[in-house]
């Protein structure tokens, strides 16, 4: 039984079924939604990490299908009229993804039973080729208007811009859209991406024209462009991802765990007519469930709502069919990751409200294992003949927690597998990578965590963000690989230098085509990314990585120092002490 799905929300649905039956041009839909998944499909720490023996016995653990399909089928039990939707990023993000693909994608989200989904940016990590045999593999809607994959062979003929459910007599209908910064974040190949409010509204007309009033828009680009979307005429309620956003509205001042919310379930958008549409996100990993109860009037605006984000701990019972079923596809895993390859004396910080934002000790860790991987193949002619390496924050996935690490763990920081790249570039070109590095930098905006910012070794950089966009390198030094003994001396913008980074980078993801289109000479290497990373935690044995000040922002723009209300939660404190040291602003 579902133990935490409160009281008053059970009475609400009660209030709302009984309203329905009066006022009979009233309708009232459920909807259940999920997003920014990412491969857990086994249960985890409150880091996101797999949960320890020790956290599973004592009840510590979260989220994982077992617990999302308890709460799913008790659910739709209570609520007869119901969608369950997905908003994308079901991909990537654990070794689940790494060993099955999509396959296990496909199988666990046709058991849950979705009845739509739209694609996220992550769905086209493996190429469309990654993703054609999920798409054939699914039994639901796969919903995307701003996706044009027609130079795909088949592409197109397993994805819709939009799907009509017949519910209780009422016609729904769902329109999917994509972020457009995919194909500079992920490997869509041939796929385009048009623009998403010119898309959306395009279809929303399609369907208003078929007498559809009751209209969801299912997307995955971002809290920001969740409310942007949500100001078209005809869209009644906007369920989003991409930004792994924590919306919530306490009761009672207190929140259900770590997480402090970005803004309120539902965030409420108000059009020029006065209309109010409702936008609701449900963070990451499905550690919670969405859960919104909307009442329309029969011209299918918003009447009236309720729900929360149900959060899925010890207290939600695993589904035992789900677990034994989950059994195989787990024991492929666990052979062939739990070889202990070193140990950590300290917390590796690989949080995204962190290493999205400053220098973090996980970062330092992976472009230190980048150099230490060339010393080994380096020319003789100095100490090293790269001294720097660059690493998107995008590309670091996960935390390690003291204690043994396994390849497990390495696989979870870094699930991407890109190869190691060197290049040859000039300096200024190396002077603008570190500015589009900040380019898109805003502290106080917890919803919008470019991936593109880096981290380093070799290097130690000023930014003033009180410059204009485009100047705010106040100072960037190097490491000399001339010198005997290694110093630090000035980016010489007319040198050359030699730079190892990761092939999305050097491939220009991220928008880097700074990079990618000013490399004067490139050296490709097969060592994979978290190969690397493991072969240097082996040869350091035990790892002390700390902070170093090789980012440092001469402003302190690095912290949000906007005023907040103090916020209570009913998480443990000793918990939210730990999150709050490592990460000092919860997203």
């Amino acid at each position: 039984m579902v133990t935490n799905l409160t009281t008053a929300t059970t009475t609400v649905v009660a209030a709302l079924v009984v309203l329905s039956s009066v006022v009979k041009s009233d309708f009232t839909l459920t909807i259940l939604h999920t997003n920014d998944v990412h491969d857990r499909y086994d249960q985890f720490n409150k880091y996101g990490s797999p949960c320890s023996e020790a956290d599973a016995e004592a009840n510590k653990c979260f989220g994982g299908y077992a617990r999302l399909v308890t709460a799913v089928k008790e659910l739709k039990a209570e609520c007869p009229n119901h969608l369950v939707l997905d908003a994308g990023d079901q991909y990537q993000g654990t070794l689940w993804f790494y060993k099955y693909g999509g396959n296990v994608t496909s199988h666990f989200m046709n058991w849950l039973g979705y009845d739509a989904m739209t694609l996220g940016n992550h769905e086209f990590d493996r190429g469309p080729e990654g993703l054609l045999p999920f798409l054939e593999k699914v039994n639901f809607s796969v919903v995307d208007c701003n996706v044009d994959g027609s130079l795909v062979p088949h592409f197109m003929d397993h994805i819709n811009k939009s799907v009509v459910f017949t519910v209780d007599g009422q016609k729904i209908g769902v329109v999917g859209y994509t972020t457009q910064d995919t194909p500079g974040i992920s490997a869509p190949g041939d796929v385009k991406f048009k623009d998403v409010m010119t898309s959306v509204r395009d279809e929303v007309k399609v369907l208003a024209d078929k007498g559809i009033n009751k209209i969801i828009a299912l997307g995955h680009a971002g809290y920001t462009m969740d409310k942007q979307v949500a100001k078209i005429p005809g869209v009644d309620v906007v369920v989003g991802g991409h930004s792994h956003t924590f919306l919530y509205t306490p009761e009672d001042g207190t929140y259900p765990s770590i997480e402090e919310p970005e803004g309120p379930y539902p965030t409420v958008v108000t059009q020029e007519d006065d209309v109010e549409v409702l936008v609701v996100q449900d963070y990451t990993m499905a550690k919670y469930l969405g859960v919104i109860h909307v009442t329309f009037d029969d011209e299918g605006h918003v009447k009236s709502y309720s729900g929360h984000p149900m959060l899925l701990n010890g207290s939600v019972a695993q589904d035992n069919a789900t677990l034994k079923e989950l059994e195989p596809w787990k024991a492929g895993v666990l052979a062939e990751t739990k070889q202990e390859v070193g140990e950590t004396w300290v917390h590796l910080e690989g949080d995204r409200t962190v290493c999205r934002r400053k220098e973090c000790n996980m970062g330092n860790l992976i472009a230190d294992a980048m150099i230490f991987d060339n010393l080994r193949q380096h020319d003789n002619e100095s100490w090293n003949d790269v001294s720097i390496a660059i690493m998107n924050s995008g590309g670091i996935r996960n935390s390690i927690e003291p204690g043994k690490i396994t390849i497990a763990d390495v696989l979870h920081v870094q699930p991407f597998q890109n190869t190691i790249v060197v290049i040859q570039i000039k300096g200024e070109h190396l002077r603008a990578a570190l500015e589009h590095s900040v380019a898109g930098y805003n502290p106080c905006d917890r919803t919008n965590l470019p991936g593109a910012f880096l981290q380093f070794s070799g290097m130690r950089v000023q930014y003033d963000m009180r410059k204009p966009d485009g100047k705010r390198v106040v100072s960037a030094l190097v490491l000399c690989t001339q010198c005997l003994v290694p110093k630090f001396v000035p980016l010489d913008d007319s040198a050359v230098y030699k730079v190892v980074l990761p092939s999305f980078t050097a491939d220009g993801g991220d928008d880097y085509g700074v990079i990618k289109n000013n490399i004067v000479h490139e050296d490709k290497f097969d060592s994979l990314d978290s190969d690397v990373l493991v072969n240097y935690v082996k040869h350091e044995e035990k790892i002390i990585q700390g902070l170093e000040g090789r980012i440092v922002f001469v402003d302190n723009s690095d912290e949000c120092r906007v005023a907040q209300t103090p916020r209570r939660s009913t998480a443990n404190s000793a918990d939210r002490n730990v999150m709050q040291l490592s990460v000092l602003m919860l997203a």
